[in-house]
């Protein structure tokens, strides 16, 4: 088997790559085992994190990372982008972002580093694409303000393709240009998630970013975390102020953007207590700590924005929980909130409930804190007493054509230390139900923590980490079966080779995206941008504790592509059979074919839909020549790879031309002088015409070949001088493939 990178032109230009997971393949169908298989990005298996030329040193750590699919030309196939936690020479951390382009990772900005203050250290990067078409790259990250006595705070750069710069934006805060997003600069805030959407229908889609931000208390160290979040407002004059009434205020915008906070005021930013004209805290409970939020659009046309987080520490209302418990939350229109929406709490048990985010009720935080009933009602969690911790939300649909709706998974506690990766899906517009039948999709004898989740069309595929031996080792699954009859399949039953990391107390999520996730661009799924098959890749840090930690990217591919003998052939054409393991992702299937293993012609691509075992395909091709030789090939491929089944060859069949004698009649009198027989034939294609005379015993007394080179009517002779009496002409038509055809008619010639 060949492998050939992807590309849009045809009669690519083939090589091997060297990749173990992809086995040769044999020409028989064997019984592969059903699981996946992945192609390193890029296919030689270097790092993600490695462009010494802008600071990038592969021999420098690389940290926290986040990938998301995407073009910055409308309509053109998404590729993966990558931002991350890198080290530099200096001992600093910064900020970079590198694309996935022409088979190579390519960093995206000069200068490249996104950071605010090259001398800080700047983590948890998160990226997605908004403005028209999705066009347009952001990252969200903290990073402190050392010179200004800033803690950490929340900055949001886009990419201006044309000019290859990152662009910090939002108003200036505290009489400077630098735009962060905090509420309060001078609270600690971490843990930025950044989706691109709008709350109106064909609108283009801004950044909306949530955080984690300390609050509640008149001194940052003692404070408590809260989940906030901000869209971005699009000035239409860059540089100047933002519209009246934008919270948090600021100066000026900076660089053509202005943040909005979202969500009704609820909390005291001096102490935790509600307070009507406070902070729009999305906590349930918040007298402990939100951490970990993600955010994404789902619903008709992508329009609603959801965000997940968890809660920990004690409470500080009598009667709640302590435990660590996933929330989610969704937005509402509201002319009263800020950014014009609130906040309604959907968890297990809200069915037919509103639950919204405001200061009612007996303990001033909305009916989710008002008893452990309440709350558990309101959490997600597998079971209400467990601790369950870092969620993560994707828009999907199982349903081609379907609304999109929130899709969860976070780790939870089973006993003896041990974590377990659940999943959940909004049911009927108000409630969230387990999926998987109520099991996780982990393997429980490991302990399984940092998920991510997913879709490629109307398939979610989920990422996590186990704890095998003394290192956390990347997992990935995906549900198979659509809505109907969804099934989990573990495509890594041992885990990705060589993605090892050896923090064991500190596992790093390994994002995964694909070139097709459930946005409007891709029709939710039922029509990916550009053609895009939908390939879904992932990235992972693999390294020792105390040694090098490094980046790098996967993403899924076919294998066991083999070509299988041709069916049906006729005179004209042939059925091509193959057969492939898509490795757990759609894949295209086509057949090169011509006279020689050099091909010349391909059928159409046809899709080969999700699977984990081999699965066959075919395509009819016409227009064939008779005796032919035609050699052929089963070829399938992603958005990343192309793979090549072996050559398989077969024979035209051959049709023998058809010939008749027209005008013989029973009697020949007066041939003349020289008793010249002519006789009209017709014959149906070029071949070799023989005409021979024989006696009535079946011997041949005179013979005459003529080559006839087009189809059709023509007078043919032969002589029959010193011949006389009952004759028959024998009349055999060969073509050139050898395929002959007889007619005879009896004669008398006098």
């Amino acid at each position: 088997m060949h492998f050939r990178r992807s590309k849009t032109s045809t009669r690519a230009r083939r090589f091997p790559l060297m990749v173990a997971a992809l086995a040769a393949a044999s020409a028989l169908v064997a019984t592969p085992p059903a699981r996946a298989a992945f192609l390193p990005l890029p296919a030689t298996g270097a790092q993600v994190n490695d462009d010494p030329v802008n600071s990038i040193d592969p021999g420098q750590d690389a940290g926290v990372s986040d990938v998301t699919g995407g073009a910055v030309t409308a309509g053109k196939v998404p590729v993966p982008w990558a931002t991350f936690e890198q080290k530099v020479a200096g001992g600093e951390q910064q900020i970079f972002v590198r694309a996935f382009k022409n088979g190579a990772w390519v960093t995206q900005g000069f200068p490249a580093s996104l950071n605010i203050d090259a001398i800080e250290e700047a983590e948890a990067p998160s990226i997605d694409f908004a403005g028209a078409g999705r066009t347009v790259p952001w990252v969200a990250w903290y990073e402190p303000i050392s010179a200004l006595r800033w803690p950490t705070n929340i900055f949001a750069s886009r990419f201006n393709a044309a000019a290859n710069v990152w662009l910090p934006s939002g108003q200036g805060r505290a009489g400077t240009l630098l735009p962060s997003l905090n509420l309060h600069v001078l609270r600690t805030a971490e843990n930025p998630s950044v989706a691109g959407g709008s709350a109106v229908a064909g609108n283009d889609p801004v950044p909306w970013v949530t955080w984690e931000e300390n609050d509640a208390a008149a001194d940052d160290t003692t404070a408590i975390r809260q989940i906030f979040v901000s869209k971005a407002l699009k000035q239409a004059v860059p540089g100047t102020a933002c519209p009246p009434g934008t919270r948090p205020v600021g100066g000026n915008d900076v660089n053509g953007f202005c943040w909005q906070e979202v969500g009704l005021k609820r909390l005291n930013p001096l102490e935790p207590t509600p307070l009507g004209v406070g902070d729009p805290t999305l906590n349930i409970d918040p007298t402990r700590s939100g951490v970990e939020p993600d955010i994404a659009f789902t619903g008709p046309n992508d329009t609603v924005a959801w965000v997940v987080w968890y809660e920990e520490d004690p409470t500080g209302i009598d009667g709640l929980r302590s435990n660590d418990m996933v929330f989610a939350a969704r937005i509402v229109a509201d002319p009263f909130a800020d950014g014009g929406f609130h906040w309604l709490a959907v968890g297990n048990g809200t069915t037919g409930q509103t639950n919204v985010l405001d200061t009612s009720g007996a303990h001033g935080f909305g009916n989710c804190a008002e008893s452990q009933t309440a709350e558990d009602a309101c959490t997600i969690n597998a079971q209400a007493q467990r601790n369950a911790e870092n969620p993560r939300v994707a828009a999907g649909t199982l349903k081609l054509g379907g609304a999109t709706v929130p899709w969860v998974v976070w780790q939870e506690e089973l006993g003896d230390g041990k974590h377990a990766v659940f999943v959940s899906r909004l049911v009927g517009g108000d409630h969230f139900e387990l999926f998987n039948s109520g099991q996780p999709v982990s393997n429980t004898a490991n302990d399984a923590t940092r998920p991510d989740i997913t879709f490629s069309g109307n398939v979610p595929y989920i990422s996590w980490q186990e704890q095998v031996a003394k290192a956390q080792m990347t997992f990935v699954g995906h549900f198979e079966g659509g809505a109907s009859a969804p099934v989990f399949k573990l495509d890594t039953p041992t885990g990705i080779p060589n993605s090892g990391f050896g923090v064991t107390e500190s596992p790093l999520r390994a994002p995964i995206s694909s070139g097709c996730t459930a946005n409007p661009t891709n029709a939710d799924g039922a029509s990916c941008q550009g053609g895009a098959i939908g390939t879904p890749f992932f990235l992972y840090t693999a390294g020792d504790d105390g040694g090098i930690h490094q980046l790098f990217a996967q993403a899924f591919a076919p294998t066991d592509v083999s070509t299988l003998a041709a069916t049906d052939i006729t005179d004209t054409d042939a059925t091509l059979n193959g057969s492939a393991n898509p490795g757990g992702a759609a894949i295209l299937t086509h057949f090169d074919f011509g006279p020689t293993t050099a091909y010349d012609t391909s059928t159409a691509d046809a899709r080969l839909e999700v699977a984990s075992v081999a699965t066959t395909f075919d395509a009819t091709v016409s227009g064939l020549t008779q005796s032919a030789t035609v050699h052929f090939r089963a070829v399938a491929k992603t958005d990343f790879v192309t793979v090549d089944g072996p050559d398989q060859s077969f024979m035209v069949e051959n049709t023998p031309p058809t010939v008749s004698i027209d005008d013989l009649p029973d009697k020949v009198n007066d041939l003349g002088r020289g008793r010249l027989l002519t006789v009209q034939l017709t014959v149906s294609e070029p071949a070799t015409i023989t005409l021979d005379i024989l006696n009535k015993r079946g011997k041949t007394l005179r013979q005459v070949t003529l080559n006839q080179a087009s189809a059709g009517s023509f007078e043919a002779q032969i002589s029959l001088k010193h011949i006389r009496g009952k004759l028959t002409l024998r009349v055999t038509a060969t073509d050139v493939g050898g395929a002959s055809t007889v007619v005879e008619q009896q004669f008398k010639a006098n």
